[in-house]
């Protein structure tokens, strides 16, 4: 069996064990309705140099929750083997309406795009914590649509003909709730996978500098829109890197890099 075939057939078995959750702890699609709810109900600002109050008129949540192995081995030995849990979210406030809002504008400031606050937050599913979070990024956000929206009309305002294109769409809610699940990384000794994989490079005398990376990613992806869109799915990655350096007849050196 040549190394890239033993590479595919690594990989094709190289899944996490899933487990579903004896019991459904996760506070975070609770936690994102009720801040949605008081973000909805609260939020108002008046737009610069004038006496018009705005509110958003979408708001969205994104959150996403990563657990990933990452296992290295060098010619039949293990090198590292590390796991670690982490969960970003992202925060999207639109002022306006669909025909024309805070989006996609270019000023002197540069690029304000459509993409709210970003940053990472704790791991352990706490409501109180994650509410705190998006309290935050939130208010954040809305203050940097408003700001957007107020310098964008002004802009536009300069133009002697405006675009006909619609700044946003409006979708069907879309409702996707999976069982949380969790995943089991006892159910295959993952590190011993790693160094038999690498150590057939032991067969080629060619090769003298080679390494096998072993990426097993789990992921929980969560979107919440104030549309009503709820989505809670998992996902699941798995991938095989390697790197090869020999030494031509010649004296040239060569590498190789192979990823599946």
């Amino acid at each position: 069996m040549t190394g890239a075939a033993f590479l595919l057939a690594a990989l094709s078995c190289a899944t996490a064990g899933l487990a579903l959750a004896q019991q459904d702890n996760d506070h975070t699609l609770q936690a994102m309705r009720d801040e949605m709810a008081r973000s909805k109900a609260r939020l108002e600002l008046k737009i610069p140099s004038t006496d018009q109050p705005v509110r958003p008129y979408y708001i969205e949540y994104r959150l996403l929750d990563l657990d990933v192995r990452e296992i290295v081995a060098e010619f039949g030995t293990l090198l590292s083997s590390t796991h670690t849990r982490n969960r970003f979210m992202n925060v999207a406030a639109r002022v306006g309406n669909y025909k024309l809002d805070s989006s996609n504008f270019v000023s002197d400031d540069a690029f304000r795009g459509f993409i709210g606050p970003t940053g990472s937050v704790g791991i352990d599913r706490d409501y109180d914590s994650l509410r705190q979070d998006l309290w935050i990024a939130t208010d954040q956000a809305f203050k940097e649509a408003v700001d957007t929206y107020s310098r964008k009309k002004g802009y536009l305002s300069s133009l002697a003909r405006q675009s006909d294109i619609e700044d946003f769409s409006k979708a069907e809610p879309v409702q996707l709730i999976e069982s949380l699940e969790t995943p089991d990384w006892s159910n295959r000794n993952w590190e011993q996978e790693a160094r038999d994989t690498s150590a057939v490079m032991r067969a080629f005398s060619q090769i003298h500098e080679s390494r096998v990376t072993y990426y097993l990613v789990y992921g929980t992806e969560y979107l919440l829109t104030s549309e009503g869109t709820e989505i809670r799915q998992n996902r699941r990655f798995a991938a095989i890197e390697a790197g090869l350096n020999a030494v031509a007849d010649d004296g040239v050196p060569v590498n190789h890099y192979y990823a599946t």
